[in-house]
């Protein structure tokens, strides 16, 4: 029986791997490797168990940890990555020396992965600015799809719009006036409609600045930091988000698992997490204004959206699980 080894920063993500792998195939045995679990009983397990196969989503630690065991055993390596801020510094977010360091481990770990894996073909081609690296493919990133409640949306009566994002990145910040923009004028038509915000960050205060002078302010919902993600979404009817800074948005993602009808605006890696079950619109005011006018205008279009989350998630873990699995049968073989 094949034993791999999930080095993941993010327990979610590998969790919710190591179950959907024990689903479809229970020829492989996968350990998930990650906090709380201490970094020393990490590294024991990983130097002392004699795993078939090991898989990081970060470079910085756990990659340089599968380098040593490749170095010392032949072990192969699977690099799998979900997003680019860190290892390009994107934001300017670290010091040189600290941005000199993280490029240094990355190109390690690139150097000897067997196969290196992206959550997008964004992430691929703006890390390929970066680094480089040999035999790719891009990977769905799965997550506990169960943690969202359906939803039970509907086009009559009140209309809950919301975005849940991430405050962190003045690109998100400007995604969120993006939408209230192209809301005004549905705010005008349309006194059933509400707009929940979802988020925390540096750029909050920006928004809040944004909403003080907005002609609908009493109409929108500026929340913060929400630990009840899952609640809010079985609460709405409309999940809108516009970010200009993803290279796949988790948030999407979760909406998607809510059973929501999604309108997205089409910028870096949003489209591929929305895949065929959403509405995609140009990234601006106008974009905006006419989707999710449309969305609502229509029932059909609304309900067709709607169904189309579902379906997507009824097995979404399971075809991710395969893609990993084609992988680590490639390796091993």
């Amino acid at each position: 029986m094949p034993r791999i080894a999930l080095l993941h920063a993010q327990r979610d993500f590998a969790e919710a791997l190591a179950a959907a792998v024990e689903r479809i195939d229970s020829a492989y045995e996968v350990d998930v490797l990650s906090q709380p679990e201490s970094v020393h009983s990490r590294v024991h397990r990983v130097l002392t168990e004699r795993y078939d196969l090991l898989q990081v989503d970060e470079m910085v630690r756990n990659g340089l940890l599968a380098v040593l065991e490749k170095r010392q055993r032949g072990t192969p390596l699977v690099n799998c990555i979900r997003g680019w801020a860190d290892y390009t510094n994107a934001h300017g977010q670290h010091g040189w020396l600290t941005h000199r360091s993280i490029r240094c481990r990355g190109k390690l770990v690139f150097q000897h992965a067997d196969r290196a894996l992206f959550v997008s073909s964004v992430c691929r081609e703006t890390m390929r600015r970066h680094y480089s690296f040999g035999a790719n493919r891009i990977v769905r990133r799965p997550f506990d799809t169960t943690r969202f409640s359906n939803a039970q949306p509907t086009c009559d009566g009140d209309m809950k719009i919301l975005t849940v994002t991430n405050l962190r990145y003045q690109q998100k910040a400007q995604g969120i006036m993006t939408i209230l923009d192209g809301l005004q004028p549905l705010f005008d038509r349309d006194e059933r409609l509400q707009y929940t915000i979802a988020g925390d960050g540096r750029a909050f205060d920006e928004v809040a600045a944004y909403l003080e002078s907005y002609p609908h302010r009493d109409r929108v919902d500026l929340l913060g930091y929400r630990d009840d993600v899952p609640h809010l979404l079985a609460t709405s009817d409309l999940f809108v988000y516009v970010s200009y800074l993803d290279s796949l948005s988790m948030a999407v993602l979760e909406a998607q698992a809510a059973g929501l009808p999604v309108v997205c605006g089409a910028t870096a890696g949003v489209p591929e997490a929305v895949g065929t079950a959403g509405r995609i619109c140009p990234p601006t005011p106008t974009g905006i204004e006419h989707a999710v006018d449309e969305v609502l205008s229509d029932p059909d279009q609304f309900s067709e959206l709607a169904a189309a989350s579902h379906e997507k998630m009824n097995h979404y873990n399971e075809h991710a699980a395969q893609q990993y699995l084609d992988v680590w049968t490639d390796l091993l073989d």
